[in-house]
């Protein structure tokens, strides 16, 4: 698994911000606790992420462990693992203090809403949800101990390590036993063993996980399920009112065609209401006009009676034939005669007296009467057909009397029936206002219905969109669980592997111990020998010191004794300051075979472990040898003695770095079967 896929899945996918005191102070509790479930969503796959970093530090740990503690085996690609190493541990660090800023701002968060319950309407469906996020968050912080407890395993696991092995070389380089590298394989085991109980207890716990994700997966199957039967039988019961609402639209339709046809039907009756009223005005005027010339013939009846019918008949024929104006002058003249008829026949005497008068004038009224009989003879005519129209128009008007009564009755007919009518159709009418009202009031209500049932299946749609989604995560945390618990069934196939392993070395490590015992038993019993040998050499060494004292102290006094003669012979001075560089000569060699004797005395217990050869033992005798002839050379010259001295010089130094090539020779010829045992189990 790659360092990259894990920053990929853990460190790109953050879109939200955490939530402000002002925002909190300014939202609803419900938006307060949707935003509440998406970091808790966030939180928990960013901690999922985090385990499965962890679980890849673990194994880096442990494979970078065993190899930090070996300092022969350090190489560039040891460095760049523990580089990444670091790297993923700053990672893990830095993100677990992320998750734990985020768990704070989310319980800052609930303590709002939990705060602004009792002010809203306190429901059991809120505080449910608050209940719930709370033991998730619980579940959360416990996570993260565990993890910044495994991520301190690692820094000690690591930490230690290193100083064990400065303090294991040393007791190498010091003592030379192998106590130091059996602690190490000891440390080494129980490192492994500690590795193997956690990566143990780990997978039991990814178990349990797994199960508690399998059962909130099964609980969520069961929400959706239960959702998609809400939303069935919400989608059925918006289907009867949706029926109920067509029916609805179909009787309130037939309602207003009955009631347009009952409108149109009680504008007909108006009509012909209308209608009726103009013919029976109609009627009426006729029957005035035939009820005046009733009158008309009346009066004229009245008027010309006797001898005057002649003037009637002729007065009716004038008043057909003869104009208005015309009619009226005549019936004045008319009207004239008669009161002078009357007069004449009131004064018979005067009449007697102007007879001749009256005759004259009576000539003249016939001349002028003449025309006028005419006129009354037409008169007459005019009056039989008058009197012939008048009997038609009394049959007419007694036809037209039976026929009035009889439009009268049919009109008290059609106006009751209209008025009943009228009145049938306002019931009716008002019935299907309070139809129509009804069926608004009910369509209305329909129409509310439908905006709540738009909102409900709205807000069941946002609800089955966020159950998808939470199904849809906690299947992505489903196949993360299987591939982690698949990564850990290999990884555990791989360690009961390396522990059979692991076993079959151990077994073999103490074999080796047992013969590395057997071997340092032996070598110990070698060098309690050579130790007495390197004993007896250094008194060997002391006599030969004591030895060389001896001959300085005569060449001292030998030296004094040249001295006193150079005083005395000051010709022989160059001589003897020749002699005298010489004897500082021999007596410088002779110092640093002391301090060499002093160096090998001093370096003798230090090296008490080791093996002394036998050419050694060829070397000490070459040192006396050496020696002995320097002190025969003694009464050499200058110049034969100073090249003795700078050889002298670089053989007791090749000498002792051989000294110190063979003890470290076999420091660690003792301590090869180990290395190899070691190199086997690490590489």
């Amino acid at each position: 698994m790659d360092a990259h896929s894990f920053q990929d899945d853990d460190y790109f996918q953050e879109d939200m911000l955490l939530p402000g005191e002002q925002q909190l102070a300014g939202a609803s509790t419900w938006d307060i606790l949707a935003r509440v479930d998406l970091e808790v969503a966030f939180a928990s796959e960013k901690l999922l992420n985090l385990e499965v970093l962890v679980m890849e530090i673990a194994r880096r740990a442990a494979d970078i462990e065993p190899l930090m503690r070996e300092p022969q085996s350090i190489s560039a690609e040891l460095v760049h693992k523990a580089f990444e190493f670091d790297v993923l541990y700053a990672i893990v660090d830095s993100e677990t203090n992320e998750l734990e800023k985020l768990v704070a701002s989310i319980q800052m968060a609930i303590a709002s809403a939990e705060s602004k319950v009792p002010e809203e309407e306190p429901g059991s469906s809120l505080m449910d949800k608050l209940h719930t996020t709370t033991d998730s968050l619980k579940k959360m912080q416990e996570l993260i101990s565990a993890i910044r407890r495994e991520s301190a395993t690692f820094e000690k696991s690591i930490q230690p390590s290193q100083d064990n092995q400065g303090t294991g070389e040393a007791m190498g380089y010091e003592d030379g036993h192998m106590s130091t590298h059996t602690t190490m394989q000891a440390e080494d085991q129980r490192n492994v063993l500690q590795m193997l109980q956690q990566s143990i207890a780990s997978e039991l716990d990814l178990q349990q996980k797994l199960f508690g994700s399998q059962s909130s997966v099964e609980d969520l199957k069961m929400k959706l399920h239960y959702a998609q039967q809400e939303s069935y039988f919400l989608e059925e019961s918006i289907g009867d009112l949706y029926e109920r609402m067509f029916i609805a639209e179909n009787a309130s339709q037939l309602f207003l065609g009955a009631s347009k046809e009952l409108i149109s039907t009680i504008d007909t009756i108006q009509f012909s209401l209308t209608a009726s009223i103009h013919r029976e005005g109609e009627l009426k005027s006729k029957l005035e006009e035939s009820l005046m010339k009733l009158n008309v013939n009346q009066s004229t009846r009245e008027i010309v009676p006797g001898d005057s019918d002649n003037n009637g008949s002729q007065e009716a024929v004038q008043m057909q034939v003869l104009s208005p104006p015309e009619f009226l002058t005549l019936r004045n003249k008319v009207q004239q005669l008669e009161e002078w008829l009357r007069d004449s026949g009131s004064h018979p005497q005067w009449s007697l007296l102007s007879r001749g008068e009256t005759e004259e004038v009576h000539n003249t009224m016939q001349i002028e009467i003449d025309p006028f009989g005419n006129i009354i003879s037409d008169l007459k005519i005019a009056i039989t057909n008058a009197e012939s129209r008048t009997q038609n128009a009394e049959a007419r008007c007694t036809q037209l009397t039976q026929t009035n009564v009889q439009l009268s009755g049919q009109l008290d007919s059609l106006k009751s029936q209209g008025s009943d009518r009228a009145g049938l159709l306002e019931t009716k009418l008002k019935e299907s206002d309070t139809q129509l009202e009804h069926a608004r009031a009910s369509v209305d209500a329909i129409v509310e219905q439908q905006g709540m049932l738009r909102s409900s299946m709205s807000d069941m749609e946002h609800m089955i969109e966020d159950l998808k989604e939470k199904y849809l995560k906690a299947e992505t945390r489903a196949e993360n669980a299987e591939s982690k618990c698949s990564l850990l069934t290999d990884t555990n196939l791989e360690l009961s592997e390396e522990l059979s392993f692991l076993r079959g070395r151990v077994e073999s490590l103490e074999n080796s111990l047992h013969q590395a015992n057997q071997l340092k038993i032996c070598t110990a019993k070698d060098i309690c020998s050579k130790t007495k040998t390197i004993t007896d050499l250094v008194s060997k060494l002391a006599l030969e010191r004591e030895r060389l004292h001896a001959q300085i102290v005569t060449l001292t006094k030998k030296n004094r004794i040249l001295a006193k003669k150079c005083k005395e012979n000051d010709n022989g001075a160059a001589s003897l300051s020749k002699e005298v560089t010489a004897t500082e000569g021999e007596l410088r060699p002779l110092k640093v075979m002391e301090e060499a004797s002093l160096n090998c005395s001093t370096t003798q217990p230090k090296v008490a472990s080791t093996d002394s050869t036998p050419q050694e033992e060829v070397e000490a005798e070459e040192v006396t040898t050496l020696e002995d002839e320097s002190g025969a050379r003694t009464l050499e010259t200058v110049r034969s003695i100073e090249p003795l001295q700078l050889n002298w010089k670089h053989i007791s130094v090749a000498m002792l770095v051989l000294l110190a090539a063979v003890l470290v020779y076999q420091l660690y010829q003792s301590d090869d079967r180990v290395e190899q045992f070691l190199t086997k189990f690490l590489g």
